[in-house]
């Protein structure tokens, strides 16, 4: 049998509702239960991008927020990472295709730091020269439509695959490709 003290902090607790950024217009993605919301402040929670944007080919896609504060009996939270399942990554790339993956740090228009991962898979098999010019011209657009950017709206662009869509057109200059994914996006902290 639970004792007085423990009926008394099982009381202070409440279901606090957890919303999204203003990129999926502040919708509710959540609930969880506390007695001091305070503590939740810096906690993750994750969910698919197909439940806030209700678009199946989206599914394989997986959000991050961060909370950042606690106001008249909400959460309210900052999108830190858009992720691809590594299962999808898995099936884009099939035999006699090379695949690119790539990772490096640049810094928005705002001055927010993140880490970005481009994936690409070309059409067939080709060398490494080719692969090398397709990686270099890849961080080279994606650097410069950073740098143009702040991080809202470059993370919107990203959401909406515009970013994906307008590099996959420029590399396949170089050479044919199936995909140019944002394998990861994430805000990076100062120190990282």
């Amino acid at each position: 049998m639970a004792t007085q003290k423990e009926l008394l902090r099982r009381k202070k607790k409440r279901w606090l509702p957890i919303y999204a950024t203003k990129q999926f217009n502040n919708v509710e993605i959540g609930e969880t239960l506390t007695s001091e919301p305070s503590s939740l402040i810096g906690k993750n929670v994750s969910i698919s991008l197909m439940n806030l944007t209700q678009d199946i080919k989206s599914q394989n896609t997986k959000i991050t927020f961060k909370i950042k504060e606690s106001k008249n009996d909400r959460l309210d939270t900052d999108l830190v990472r858009y992720e691809l399942s590594s299962f999808s990554l898995k099936r884009m790339v099939h035999k006699d295709k090379d695949k690119i993956d790539d990772s490096f740090k640049a810094t928005t228009k705002d001055n927010v730091g993140i880490r970005i991962k481009p994936f690409i898979v070309t059409k067939s098999s080709t060398k490494r020269s080719v692969l090398t010019s397709l990686k270099k011209k890849s961080q080279e657009l994606l650097a410069e439509a950073i740098k143009k950017a702040d991080y809202d709206s470059f993370l919107e662009e990203v959401i909406r695959f515009k970013i994906q869509s307008a590099i996959k057109r420029e590399l396949s200059k170089i050479y044919p490709l199936t995909q140019f994914q944002i394998r990861k996006l994430e805000k990076s902290s100062p120190n990282s």
